[in-house]
Parts: structure tokens; C-alpha cells; sequence
């Protein structure tokens, strides 16, 4: 485990934000829904091995929920360094649960992902699941360029979140997320608008490096960077 890393969470003012079950009672049942519509495990376990960390290096989690992704990542690797941020309190209170369950040393802060409180350049590796979805088209263009703010020259994005459907039966099957969710936050979603935006926040190398089928439509990962020559440019 890395050493002189406290395990601790600060509360930064953040803006209004909705439970992602919509009631605040409902977080407790986050994971076990969570497990069944959109196999979590399977896709945070994907996303794990899609971001090989090496000791001491930083990666953000951004929208990291009840902190499911960041022990797998500390599975992967005990002495990256894990910071997480979140708008709900009451998903963080969980995953600092986690985290003393199993003895993980993490950074965890209540924060807005169109507002992180970090200095430029701060991670080597940026996540974010399930968390874009719930963003209006602005909100996650500030998100993206958050995200790339505070990732390091050449520093690695990975994003996961519903993609395009293909079908009609896509179409429906994605239907219930919209009804749930908003249909002003899932547009984007609809008309497979994120690899652009990742592209307009000047992240490069945009790829797809996962597709994951779930009941309500495919879930895909896509990975990109923080442009290296920015760190040419600052040593020239």
C-alpha cells in the first residue's frame, strides 16, 4: 500500500445533484441493482484490465459511486495512488465503508465532475463509468475538459458509459434509461455524440477498446489522451 496517503474524505460544495436511483434511501441497493442491469462486475472488472497502473502512479475516478471500480483498480495494483470523486455523500459514506473493510488507502472527496478539485496536470490516469449519462450535453463538455485539465501530458482517459443503439431493439431496450434519467441527458447518447466531444475537449486517440452488451443496451469503452506535446511545449 502506498505510504504518507491518508484515507480521507473532504466535503467540497457541489452542485445539486439526483441519486443515481433517484432516492436517497435507495443507494444502499446500488450495487445489488447495479450487479443485474448493467453487470457491474463483469464491467468493472473489464475496465481494470483495460487500465494497467503501475506502483505510484495516480488515477482519478470520477462519479466513483460506492468505490466499486477504484478496489478493483487497487486489486490490480495496491500501490497506485486512488483518489475518487462523487456528488453523493451517501454513496461515499459507503465506499469509505469498503475501503476500511479492506484496509485500502484512498482519497475520496465530495465533488461536482464539472468542477474538480485538483491542479492542472495532477493524474496519470483518468476513469469515469456510468456517470456521463446522467450529464446534460454543457455539463459534460465542462466534465471533458475538467478531465483533461487535471490529467498529466500524454496521461490516459478511459470512459465508459451507454453508447448509440443500432436497432430498434436497441432503441427500445434504451428507452427505460431515458424515461428514468432525462431525455435532455441521454441525447448524446442517442446520436453517438461522446466520441466527438472527447475529440472537441482536445483529448486524442480516440478508440473504442471495449463493447459490453447489457439489458438495456451496449455499454462502450472508449479510451483517449491528454496531448503529449503539451509537455514539450512547457520544457521547450
Amino acid at each position: 500500500m502506498p505510504t504518507g496517503f491518508p484515507q480521507r474524505r473532504a466535503t467540497l460544495p457541489t452542485p445539486e445533484f439526483r441519486p443515481a436511483l433517484a432516492f436517497t434511501a435507495l443507494t444502499p441497493w446500488f450495487d445489488v441493482v447495479a450487479r443485474v442491469a448493467v453487470r457491474d462486475d463483469f464491467l468493472k472488472r473489464r475496465l481494470s484490465d483495460l487500465l494497467p497502473l503501475a506502483p505510484g502512479q495516480s488515477v482519478l475516478d470520477v462519479g466513483c459511486g460506492t468505490g466499486t471500480l477504484l478496489l478493483r483498480l487497487h486489486e490490480r495494483q495496491p500501490e497506485a495512488r486512488l483518489f475518487g470523486v462523487d456528488a453523493d455523500p451517501d454513496a461515499l459514506a459507503l465506499a469509505e465503508q469498503k475501503g476500511r473493510q479492506r484496509r485500502v488507502n484512498w482519497s475520496l472527496l465530495a465533488a461536482s465532475a464539472t468542477r474538480l478539485p485538483f491542479p492542472d496536470s495532477r493524474f496519470d490516469a483518468v476513469v469515469t463509468s456510468l456517470v456521463f449519462h446522467h450529464l446534460t450535453t454543457p455539463q459534460k463538455e465542462q466534465a471533458l475538459a475538467e478531465i483533461r485539465r487535471v490529467l498529466r501530458p500524454g496521461g490516459r482517459l478511459l470512459l465508459a458509459d451507454y453508447d448509440a443503439p443500432r436497432t430498434w431493439l436497441e432503441r427500445l431496450a434504451f428507452l427505460p434509461v431515458r424515461l428514468f434519467d432525462g431525455f435532455d441527458v441521454t441525447e448524446a447518447h442517442v446520436q453517438g455524440a461522446l466520441p466527438g466531444l472527447l475529440q472537441s475537449a482536445g483529448l486524442t486517440a480516440v478508440e473504442v477498446c471495449a463493447e459490453i452488451p447489457t439489458a438495456f443496451g451496449y455499454i462502450t469503452a472508449w479510451q483517449s489522451r491528454s496531448p503529449a506535446q503539451e509537455a514539450q511545449l512547457r520544457t521547450a
